[in-house]
């Protein structure tokens, strides 16, 4: 997992972006040391060769003319400064005879003649100070201020620098996206494969993008013609059992003892109805397309159907809420939620709300709720709570189930919760769009 401080690392684009960025990086502070190095030498050996030359004409020129200190220090300032004096300097000028050897070396190995003057040379800070003795037997001293000064190339070319690393970096997230958008296409559909049909992607980008792509496209066919397959034979098996349970009402209406006949009756009234979750399970899957439709309309219509069942339902919420939904699978959510509520504590409270981006409907009722352990098993098909659930009341042991199942159609979530008054809180939160024309890549 990506810490939450470098939790922009974890796209491709920034991935790529962050490695030719480095690699770039590298590649020029690499190359500028080694230049740098190179560049240093050939500085070393021009300023060298030009301080001698410079040394070597004092030598020829300052005894043609009075002036010629004067006229050198002008020509030269501030590279160069020299003065004549009559006796030797002192031999303080450094460590030794000469000052700095390999500076004197350099020196002389430009103009071995310096090296028969006496030449003595030393470094202080970026300047560079000595003495020569001149052919007529005088001294001359000399002080070069910058003549260690000197920079790398890569502060010279700072604005080509980033320049040239702000275009590798646009380069770099643009060709990120062109790989990392079919790959979010592919994985936003997978999400929502099964939910009502197959979900189409476009197959683009590089081969191997494009090959995954298309093997996903044909594995979602495969599998939705497989689970389609299943859940038709299983619908037909639950559809033709109608038949049969008919006739055992009608035999059981011709059985003489009373006790006998209610007790069949009831029988059968439990085969129907779990029939009929199971149906409703398997028709969770059928196909709906969005719309646009009145969320508000749709849950009271479900409230005044519990009542006029004669269910103790009350409702609190907008008279109308427009968004983009599937009404048929919402109609079928909010009435499983309430007549599972019903069934099991007798009566519902329904709220709906419009948070900011969000539809929120809750159901409460006055239960004996759910233990804590339990709260997330419920939702498996099938599953009974004997604590809080009989099979007087009819339940298959599917309500929650459907529940779940028609939420994820709906790009929503289902959550329980016990209250603290006591009794059962059930929370489906929906997405809020008023746009039903948004084109399918946007979502998928």
């Amino acid at each position: 997992m990506t810490p939450r401080r470098f939790a922009w690392l974890d796209g491709l684009r920034a991935r790529i972006a962050v490695a030719l960025f480095a690699a770039l990086l590298i590649q020029f502070v690499g190359g500028e040391i080694i230049f740098d190095r190179v560049e240093s030498a050939r500085m070393e050996r021009g300023r060298a060769q030009r301080l001698a030359d410079w040394l070597q004409f004092a030598d020829e020129f300052i005894g043609t003319r009075p002036d010629a200190i004067e006229r050198m220090n002008a020509m030269w300032e501030p590279r160069l400064h020299i003065v004549r004096t009559a006796a030797p300097p002192p031999r303080d000028i450094a460590q030794g005879d000469v000052g700095d050897p390999e500076i004197v070396e350099r020196i002389v190995a430009a103009q071995p003649r310096l090296g028969r003057m006496g030449l003595r040379a030393a470094r202080e800070g970026d300047a560079l100070h000595g003495t020569v003795r001149l052919g007529d037997g005088g001294w001359l001293a000399f002080r070069s201020e910058d003549y260690f000064e000197g920079h790398s190339q890569l502060y010279h070319y700072t604005a080509s620098v980033l320049l040239l690393i702000l275009c590798v970096v646009l380069l770099a997230l643009l060709f990120g996206r062109m790989i990392a958008r079919p790959l979010a296409q592919i994985a936003k559909a997978a999400e929502r494969v099964g939910r009502d049909e197959a979900v189409p992607i476009s197959v683009e980008g590089p081969r191997e993008v494009r090959q995954v792509a298309a093997a996903f496209d044909r594995m979602q066919t495969r599998l939705l013609g497989h689970v389609r397959d299943k859940l038709q034979s299983l619908a037909a098996m639950s559809h033709d059992l109608r038949t049969p349970l008919a006739r055992l009402r009608l035999n059981a209406s011709t059985v003489e003892d009373a006790e006998t006949r209610a007790a069949l009756e009831q029988d059968v009234r439990e085969m129907e109805a779990f029939v009929t979750s199971v149906l409703d399970y398997l028709r969770g899957n059928d196909p709906e397309k969005e719309q646009q439709a009145d969320i508000a309309s749709i849950v009271m219509t479900v409230v005044d159907e519990a009542r006029d069942a004669g269910d103790a339902v009350t409702y609190d919420g907008p008279d109308r809420l427009e968004s983009v939904t599937r009404p048929l699978k919402l109609k079928r959510l909010v009435r499983n939620i309430v007549q599972n509520a019903t069934r099991h504590a007798g009566n519902a409270a329904v709220t709906l709300s419009s948070p900011p981006h969000a539809i929120v409907i809750t159901v409460d009722d006055d239960g004996p709720g759910i233990p804590e352990s339990e709260l997330e098993s419920v939702f498996a098909p099938f599953t009974r709570l004997d604590a809080s659930r009989s099979r007087h009341t009819g339940g298959a042991g599917l309500g929650l189930a459907i529940a779940r199942q028609l939420v994820g159609r709906l790009d929503g979530a289902i959550s329980l919760q016990n209250r603290a008054e006591g009794g059962l809180r059930v929370t489906i939160e929906l997405p809020w769009t008023t746009n039903c024309n948004t084109p399918l890549e946007d979502h998928i």
